[in-house]
Parts: C-alpha cells; structure tokens; sequence
C-alpha cells in the first residue's frame, strides 16, 4: 500500500470489509472479546529501506490485510465510510471505542485532533474485526496499549536507502538523497505533529530490524516468531 491506491480499488476493499464485517456483527452471540483481541502488526519504516518488497511478504506470510496511509487516510477523509466502519460494531463496542479515545486524548497520548481521532477509532475498528498490519500513520502509538501487536521498524543506513531509491526510480544519487531526506523529514514531522514523540526513539518498537543486512524472508520470520511469542504468552 505504498503506491497510490487508485479511489475504486479503495472502495471495494471497504465496501466488502463492511460487508464482511456487518455479517458477523449479526451472527454474534454476544460474548465477543473486547476490542483489540486481535493480533496484528505496525510497521514503522525508513524510505528506501526495501518497503516495496518487504510489505507485500508480510501480507502473503500471514495472509492479513494491509492499511496503508493511503487505504487508511481515503477513508479517513470520507465521513460516511468513516461512519459506515463504526456502524459495524455493536452499542457495547461503540462505548468502548468513545472511552478508549476520551483515555488517549486525556493521557496526553493522542492530540484531540479530529483527523487524528478518526484515524485512531479506524484502527481501532480493524483490530476489533480483524488480524492486520498497519504500515505508518503512528499505528505503533495509536495501538500500544494491545498486547498482541508486534511493532516493528524497518530501518537501513542513509547512504544504502539513498543508492536503493535511485536504483527502483531511476534517477541520481544526488536526486535520490534529496527525495529520501525530504520523505525522512516529513515522516518525523507528522509524529512529532500529531503525537509529540521522537520517531527515532526504539522503545516503542518490539523489533528494529536493518534490512541492509537481514534477508527479507528472514525479517517475516523474525517478526513471525515474536508474534508466536506474544500472542502465546501475552507478552
């Protein structure tokens, strides 16, 4: 979900998650967990460090849906799907998703921003429903009080992003240093904007994995081996 995903694919995808999820709101029994029971994943990562074929390993690995910024952020912007997203919780979950933001914007954890509020319930919603792995968008924040995710940032040197990005765009290095710096830029500017943090700080990551050096099949399976240990554990 890096790329741009174009307006009807996105509509789909949320016209048949609303579908799938009101079917099973009418079909429980009333015992139902409560929110967050689902595992998942948040991924944090540097531009270049081989997100491209890393994220689409995650999803064919353990076959869960991935948000994007751009999945998440189309419905965001969109009252009525974001009302729509909502409706498929039952009264009893709707309560709990209302006290879980009213707790994080009176913490100090969540900026009593109305995009940002929108964005939280969604994630909130999905991992409600559902296993998935959120890529950016402060999900590691918006998500940290879950003790089944795995939160996980993807890091590679500057120099290496740098070479990588001119390689897959086709540009130069120096074209390619200018783009990588400005993306790194505005990644920490939108987590220090909405959630005071320092985007470099690895204590909110379970794992911090350079992928200049780690193969990619074996990034899945570290990050599958700690989900196994959370969710067995409860870590």
């Amino acid at each position: 979900m890096s790329a741009t995903l174009p307006e009807s694919i996105a509509e789909k995808i949320i016209e048949d998650k609303i579908q799938e999820w009101e079917a099973k709101k009418s079909g429980r029994s009333g015992k139902e967990p409560g929110i967050g029971a689902y595992p998942f994943i948040a991924i944090s990562r540097d531009y270049g460090c081989l997100e491209e074929k890393l994220i689409p390993l995650f999803e064919k690995k353990f076959q869960w849906k991935v948000y994007g910024r751009n999945l998440l952020d189309h419905i965001a912007s969109r009252d009525a799907l974001n009302r729509s997203f909502i409706e498929t919780l039952d009264e009893h979950h709707a309560n709990q998703l209302d006290q879980w933001v009213h707790y994080l914007i009176s913490s100090g954890a969540l900026r009593p921003d109305e995009y940002l509020v929108k964005l939280s319930k969604l994630m909130k919603v999905i991992v409600t429903h559902e296993s998935a792995i959120f890529v950016g968008r402060g999900a590691h924040y918006i998500l940290a009080d879950k003790p089944h995710g795995v939160f996980v940032k993807l890091t590679a040197p500057f120099a290496y992003r740098a070479e990588h990005i001119a390689r897959l765009k086709n540009m130069s290095q120096m074209e390619a240093e200018l783009l990588v710096r400005r993306i790194d830029r505005e990644r920490q500017e939108f987590i220090q904007h909405h959630f005071k943090q320092d985007i470099e700080d690895a204590s909110h990551f379970d794992l911090s994995l350079n992928t200049r050096t780690i193969p990619a099949d074996m990034v899945c399976q570290l990050v599958a081996r700690v989900m196994e240990i959370k969710t067995s554990t409860g870590w």
